[in-house]
């Protein structure tokens, strides 16, 4: 063979841009990682806001400016932990490769490796560019490309496949393509862009702010301009009452909780050897309902076991046995079938072998001579009776339908063995079945998800009666309805959805199935590990990867398994459910101050012309004890069931009372107010109060049933309230008196009351919208 290259001509090659260096990842840079996170219309429109409080001179009603910096602190400092270790995962896949240069023998990087060196490949290798086999013979296994596991011969002039896998052989071979001219990036070519998870909750947190980012201007406008030259305040109190609003209007604290609550569920989750690369994506599993998966490395270990040996004829079971013992020690482990005969005969009685035939990957069997034994040989039926044998062929049948390998081992009396030919009395003595080993806690995964609701999708690329035999064993509901895809290359996936099994799949038919089980209404994970599955990872509602797979997999993933145990799915879908479904739970919280601000400031303030009642630091104290301390500390709830439907839809029916009686709360203190002619800081005391009454009710109904947890949540930041209002009056501005008790607790009597009455009239208002609907 061609003995490579000179250093010369490499390093002319790797100037040219030919190194064997994968194009630009597919997670973002650091800069990108920034940019996301703080240049955010969120942020400009709180930082606007911010400046004009400074303005002012009023540094204490700045502190809601705090939460949007730790926004955009949390966030950051995840994507960055997240890149940070897939970027050191990426440094372990380059290998160190046995390369010709100067007709010397060296080891560099794979990365450093251009087109025409000369490489040693060998057993357990990852191929590191497309390249040619000019000496020896290798079994290859291409699943990464194609998906199908079972290993391929490859010998001289054959080619291999950067990112495959060697499981036996060795071979001197000549690059052919690096970097991105690999093969591989022919299926990288769409998916090389990043793809964040898809999540309701992210896109209904964008509509609310696109809707307030739409009328915060005008109503801004209207009410510095009422507040300034119709009400006669002086320029600072209108801005900060307008500052007020408009804060009061943005649920900054829901972002915060949200990206809080995340990234303590992402470091819940990393503890299980979970890494999450999309915060978001955590929703996204949450909702899933359909899980895609192939069986290497999921439903099995990825390794092989003699499950059988079944003597022929009036074959002797210890004799075999003493057969193979010696067969397993002559010839060392080389893929998963060798591997899985040495693991069960080792320990057998040996016989001393007198001639040996190795493995070849043209004739596809190996033979023994024992002295006074004859000769035996061992290797796939076809191979070792080419004609057939017909008391057999109905049993093979049967075992490979039901997912197993069948190997033959026949006896001659013969005590010599020729390379070119068989012995013409050979005789099968038995036959050794060999299947995938399930992974032991495989059922308990399948019964998780199964009483979850949650559909399983086997997609494979290997024989589907094989897959449907294992996906049945591991107790998947209806495996035995399966597909052949290489005979619907064609068709519509649309029309498959209803099948449980798919096999010999294309990466493509795998991304079409995956955008037909979307269209149909699912929400869907894919689990993959390969460069075949990245065009599905990316097209899914949430990708998963193997820390084994490729790199390309876990870059295209959200989640990634850092042991690459598909043990830790049902973990991963229960702190999903939990986060989420408390988030929603406390979006409720926070939607009952946009609701009213909204109210107060348009219906109050700009149509009734009355001074916005709100200072800013008034809606600091009540978001800290009303809504986030609170949120935060439930928000570590147990809650597994499965999220369904629009998160804001939910919290709007429970916000959306409470916020009336906050508005209404306001008009009936300015009204006595007036009447008693209070003092501004009296009447800001009693509405403050009212309005933190109406939230501590709104946290009992929002989070019902009561558990001791619950009602010392609400009792603990009632006291605070309290204390805060009567220590920190002149920080708060607000002035308490005794008397004004005679409106508080006739108030708080009337708030839940209130706010029950105007549930009901809202339930039964959609309820009639409804049927009106229906009836159209």
């Amino acid at each position: 063979m061609s003995r490579g290259l000179t250093q010369k001509e490499a390093d002319r090659l790797a100037s040219e841009g030919k190194l064997n260096q994968s194009p630009e990842r597919m997670t973002r840079t650091y800069p990108q990682i920034v940019k996301g996170n703080v240049f955010t219309l969120f942020n400009l429109i709180n930082t606007i806001l911010l400046v004009l409080v400074l303005i002012t001179g009023q540094i204490s009603n700045a502190l809601f400016y705090l939460t949007i910096c730790a926004n955009a602190i949390i966030g950051t400092l995840q994507e960055f932990k997240a890149k940070q270790v897939m970027d050191k995962m990426s440094l372990l896949v380059a290998a160190e490769i046995e390369v010709c240069r100067d007709g010397k023998w060296i080891v560099l990087r794979s990365d450093q490796l251009v087109p025409g060196d000369a490489i040693r490949l060998k057993n357990g290798m990852q191929i590191p560019a497309d390249a040619v086999v000019e000496e020896g013979y290798l079994e290859v296994n291409e699943s990464m490309l194609t998906g199908e596991s079972k290993a391929l011969i490859r010998k001289q002039g054959d080619l291999l496949y950067a990112g495959t896998i060697i499981t036996s052989g060795s071979a001197e071979c000549t690059v052919l393509h690096t970097g991105k001219d690999n093969a591989s990036e022919t299926i990288m070519k769409d998916a090389r862009k990043y793809k964040p998870a898809r999540s309701m909750l992210q896109e209904e947190l964008q509509k609310i702010l696109q809707v307030i980012t739409a009328i915060i201007g005008p109503v801004g406008a209207a009410l510095f301009l009422i507040q300034y030259f119709v009400l006669h305040l002086s320029w600072s109190e209108a801005i900060l009452k307008t500052v007020s609003a408009l804060v009061g209007m943005i649920p900054e604290g829901l972002v915060v909780l949200t990206s809080v609550a995340l990234a303590v569920s992402t470091i819940r989750l990393s503890r299980n050897h979970v890494l999450v690369q999309d915060l978001y994506a955590i929703e996204s599993l949450a909702r899933v309902d359909v899980l895609c998966l192939d069986k290497t490395g999921t439903l099995t270990q990825g390794t092989m076991k003699v499950q059988d040996v079944i003597p022929l004829e009036d074959a002797d079971l210890n004799h075999i046995n003493s057969i193979m013992g010696s067969y397993v020690r002559v010839f060392s482990e080389g893929n998963a079938t060798d591997k899985a005969l040495h693991d069960h005969f080792a320990e057998n009685k040996l016989y001393a072998e007198k001639d040996i035939l190795p493995f070849s990957s043209d004739r596809k069997y190996a033979g023994l001579v024992f002295a006074g034994e004859g000769s035996f040989y061992l290797g796939a039926a076809n191979f070792l009776f080419p004609e057939g044998i017909p008391s057999l062929n109905h049993r093979l049948e049967d075992f490979a339908a039901a997912g197993c390998r069948v190997v033959i081992l026949a006896h001659s009396v013969e005590d010599t063995i020729s390379k070119d030919s068989l012995p013409k009395d050979l005789e099968p003595v038995a036959m050794i079945t060999i299947r995938d080993v399930l992974r032991p806690n495989a059922e308990k995964i399948i019964r998780y998800f199964h009483d979850q609701g949650v559909s399983l999708k086997v997609i494979s690329g290997d024989d589907p009666r094989t897959v449907s035999a294992l996906a049945q064993s591991a107790g998947i509901d209806r495996a035995d309805r399966y597909v052949d895809m290489s005979q619907n290359r064609h068709r519509n996936m649309s029309g498959l959805t209803d099948f449980t099994v798919f096999g010999r799949v294309l990466p493509e038919q795998k991304k079409a199935m995956v955008k037909a089980l979307q269209e149909q209404g699912h929400t869907v994970a894919m689990i993959g590990d390969g460069v075949n599955d990245v065009p599905a990872l990316k097209t899914a509602d949430v990708g998963i990867a193997m820390a084994a797979g490729s790199s390309a997999a876990k870059d295209s993933a959200n989640i990634v398994l850092l042991t690459s145990d598909f043990g830790t799915m049902p973990d991963i879908v229960k702190e999903g459910r939990r986060v989420i479904n408390n988030i929603s739970r406390a979006s409720s919280m926070y939607l009952v101050k946009t609701g009213f601000s909204v109210l107060l400031a348009v219906l109050y303030t700009i149509i009734g012309h009355q001074e916005y009642p709100f200072l800013p630091i008034h809606l600091s104290l009540i978001s800290t004890f009303g809504v986030g301390v609170p949120t935060f500390i439930l928000q570590m709830e147990p809650s597994f069931e499965r999220v369904k439907g629009s998160f804001l839809s939910k919290a709007f029916r429970n916000a959306f009372p409470s916020s009336i009686t906050v508005f209404l709360s306001a008009v009936l203190v300015s009204l006595l107010s007036d009447v008693f002619h209070m003092h501004e800081a009296r009447a800001d005391m009693i509405f403050v109060l009212l309005t933190c009454f109406t939230y501590l009710y709104t946290l009992y109904k929002v989070y019902y049933p009561p558990t001791k947890l619950r009602v010392g949540v609400i009792w603990t930041m009632g006291a605070l309230i309290l204390v805060s209002l009567i220590l920190f009056q002149d920080v708060l501005q607000v002035q308490a008196e005794w008397i004004d008790l005679l409106i508080v607790i006739p108030g708080a009597i009337l708030v839940p009351v209130l706010t029950a009455a105007i549930s009901r009239a809202y339930d039964w208002t959609a309820s009639k919208l409804k049927l009106l609907k229906r009836k159209r």
